[in-house]
Formats: C-alpha cells, structure tokens, sequence
C-alpha cells in the first residue's frame, strides 16, 4: 500500500487548485477583481465544494491503498486489487 499512499498527498493538492479555480471563475462571474475576498457563505461553498471535488477523485484509491492493506488478503499488485474490488 506505499505507492497508492504516495497518491495520498494529491488530496490537498487538488482541493486547493479547485478552491483556487473556483473562487477565480466566481469573481470572474460577478465582475469582481480576481482577488477580491470571499464573504462568508461564498467562502463555505466554494471550499465545501472544492473539498467535495477532491473527495470524489482520491477516494477511488483510498479502496485500493487499504486493501493492499488489509493482512487477511492477498494481492498480487494494484490491478489484481482493482480487478477484484471491481468484481
């Protein structure tokens, strides 16, 4: 389970570059300076969904790090886990 740990660290990577996105294409809509600071209710959206966003990408490999993991199973690498859960 190390090498899809390594991809663990993509989480945050991915929820700020979303957040970061996010927030620029807002004030882009509401003809704001890219910059300008969120209030609020704009900042829990942007950084709930943003979060939501990371979320939906990293868990897929969160399964397969866990169940390389897992002593009670054996596995003869990444596919073989992904081939597995699938079916």
């Amino acid at each position: 389970g190390f090498v899809p740990g390594l991809f663990g660290t993509s989480h945050g990577a991915l929820q700020f570059m979303a957040y970061e996105d996010l927030k620029e294409r807002y004030n882009k809509y509401r003809n704001r300076v890219s910059d300008t600071k969120l209030n609020t209710v704009e900042y829990i959206m942007m950084a709930a969904v943003s979060k939501i966003f990371a979320v939906v990408a990293t868990y897929p490999y969160q399964v397969v790090r866990a169940r390389l993991q897992d002593q009670h199973n054996t596995y003869s690498g990444v596919f073989d886990v992904v081939c597995r859960t699938w079916r």
